[in-house]
Protein backbone atom coordinates (compact mmCIF):
# COMPACT_ATOMS: atom_id res chain seq x y z
CA UNK A 1 0.00 0.00 0.00
CA UNK A 2 1.23 3.52 -0.92
CA UNK A 3 2.33 6.13 2.04
CA UNK A 4 -0.03 8.71 2.75
CA UNK A 5 0.45 11.52 0.67
CA UNK A 6 -0.63 14.05 3.71
CA UNK A 7 -1.31 13.40 6.91
CA UNK A 8 -3.02 16.08 9.36
CA UNK A 9 -2.45 16.31 12.86
CA UNK A 10 -5.71 17.19 15.39
CA UNK A 11 -4.83 17.17 18.81
CA UNK A 12 -7.70 16.43 21.56
CA UNK A 13 -7.27 17.78 25.04
CA UNK A 14 -9.84 14.68 26.11
CA UNK A 15 -11.95 12.23 24.86
CA UNK A 16 -15.10 14.41 24.81
CA UNK A 17 -13.01 16.73 22.51
CA UNK A 18 -11.69 13.83 20.40
CA UNK A 19 -15.88 12.98 19.79
CA UNK A 20 -16.68 16.75 18.99
CA UNK A 21 -14.15 16.56 16.20
CA UNK A 22 -15.12 12.98 15.05
CA UNK A 23 -18.63 13.78 14.68
CA UNK A 24 -17.42 17.48 13.30
CA UNK A 25 -15.71 16.07 10.86
CA UNK A 26 -18.50 13.62 10.06
CA UNK A 27 -20.92 16.45 9.63
CA UNK A 28 -21.57 16.14 5.65
CA UNK A 29 -22.76 12.40 6.32
CA UNK A 30 -25.55 13.39 9.42
CA UNK A 31 -25.99 16.82 9.11
CA UNK A 32 -26.44 17.75 12.88
CA UNK A 33 -26.29 21.00 14.86
CA UNK A 34 -23.47 22.03 17.08
CA UNK A 35 -25.64 22.00 19.73
CA UNK A 36 -26.51 17.90 18.83
CA UNK A 37 -23.12 17.12 18.29
CA UNK A 38 -22.23 18.15 21.72
CA UNK A 39 -24.89 15.86 23.04
CA UNK A 40 -23.82 12.48 20.56
CA UNK A 41 -20.48 13.72 21.44
CA UNK A 42 -21.28 13.43 25.12
CA UNK A 43 -23.01 9.91 24.84
CA UNK A 44 -19.84 8.68 22.72
CA UNK A 45 -17.77 9.91 25.59
CA UNK A 46 -20.23 8.02 28.04
CA UNK A 47 -20.08 4.71 25.84
CA UNK A 48 -15.96 4.64 25.33
CA UNK A 49 -16.26 4.91 29.29
CA UNK A 50 -18.35 2.37 29.74
CA UNK A 51 -16.40 -0.13 26.85
CA UNK A 52 -13.64 0.01 29.37
CA UNK A 53 -15.59 -2.71 31.47
CA UNK A 54 -18.37 -3.56 29.90
CA UNK A 55 -17.47 -6.18 26.87
CA UNK A 56 -20.67 -7.08 25.29
CA UNK A 57 -22.19 -4.56 22.74
CA UNK A 58 -26.05 -5.17 23.45
CA UNK A 59 -25.24 -4.36 27.15
CA UNK A 60 -23.39 -1.54 26.97
CA UNK A 61 -25.19 0.14 24.21
CA UNK A 62 -28.49 -0.63 26.86
CA UNK A 63 -26.29 1.39 29.30
CA UNK A 64 -24.73 3.90 27.06
CA UNK A 65 -28.64 4.97 26.62
CA UNK A 66 -30.03 4.09 30.18
CA UNK A 67 -31.54 6.99 32.00
CA UNK A 68 -29.00 7.23 34.37
CA UNK A 69 -26.95 7.77 31.43
CA UNK A 70 -28.96 10.78 29.34
CA UNK A 71 -29.61 12.76 33.04
CA UNK A 72 -25.84 12.92 32.87
CA UNK A 73 -25.51 13.86 29.60
CA UNK A 74 -28.34 16.48 29.75
CA UNK A 75 -26.66 17.56 33.03
CA UNK A 76 -22.95 17.91 31.13
CA UNK A 77 -24.52 19.76 28.46
CA UNK A 78 -26.94 21.68 30.85
CA UNK A 79 -29.76 21.49 28.63
CA UNK A 80 -33.07 21.37 30.10
CA UNK A 81 -35.63 17.59 29.27
CA UNK A 82 -37.69 19.53 26.54
CA UNK A 83 -34.71 20.97 24.83
CA UNK A 84 -32.88 17.19 25.19
CA UNK A 85 -35.86 15.26 24.26
CA UNK A 86 -36.46 17.23 21.19
CA UNK A 87 -32.43 17.26 20.46
CA UNK A 88 -32.75 13.10 20.77
CA UNK A 89 -35.47 12.96 18.78
CA UNK A 90 -33.26 15.03 15.91
CA UNK A 91 -30.42 12.57 16.35
CA UNK A 92 -33.05 9.77 15.38
CA UNK A 93 -34.36 11.64 12.64
CA UNK A 94 -30.65 11.91 11.29
CA UNK A 95 -30.44 8.05 12.02
CA UNK A 96 -27.25 8.57 14.27
CA UNK A 97 -29.56 7.27 17.25
CA UNK A 98 -31.06 3.81 15.97
CA UNK A 99 -33.12 1.37 18.09
CA UNK A 100 -31.97 3.16 20.87
CA UNK A 101 -28.34 3.08 20.49
CA UNK A 102 -25.45 5.13 18.95
CA UNK A 103 -25.84 3.80 14.72
CA UNK A 104 -22.13 1.85 14.58
CA UNK A 105 -21.66 3.35 11.34
CA UNK A 106 -20.69 6.21 14.13
CA UNK A 107 -18.64 4.76 16.78
CA UNK A 108 -15.12 4.92 16.21
CA UNK A 109 -13.04 1.54 16.72
CA UNK A 110 -10.72 3.19 19.78
CA UNK A 111 -8.37 1.02 22.08
CA UNK A 112 -8.97 1.45 25.55
CA UNK A 113 -5.44 2.27 25.87
CA UNK A 114 -4.30 3.60 23.05
CA UNK A 115 -3.99 7.33 22.63
CA UNK A 116 -4.00 7.95 18.75
CA UNK A 117 -6.82 7.10 16.42
CA UNK A 118 -5.88 6.68 12.83
CA UNK A 119 -8.29 7.33 10.15
CA UNK A 120 -7.23 6.93 6.61
CA UNK A 121 -9.64 8.15 3.79
CA UNK A 122 -9.20 7.34 0.25
CA UNK A 123 -10.04 9.25 -2.38
CA UNK A 124 -10.25 8.47 -6.59
CA UNK A 125 -10.43 10.72 -8.93
CA UNK A 126 -12.06 8.90 -11.93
Amino acid sequence: MKKPDSIVRIPCKSVNGFFKHWFRFLKPLHKLTDREIDVISSFATQRYELSKVIQDTDILDKYTMNSDTKKKVREECNISLQNFQVIMSNLRKHGVIIDNKINPRYVPNLDGEAKTFQLMLHFEIE
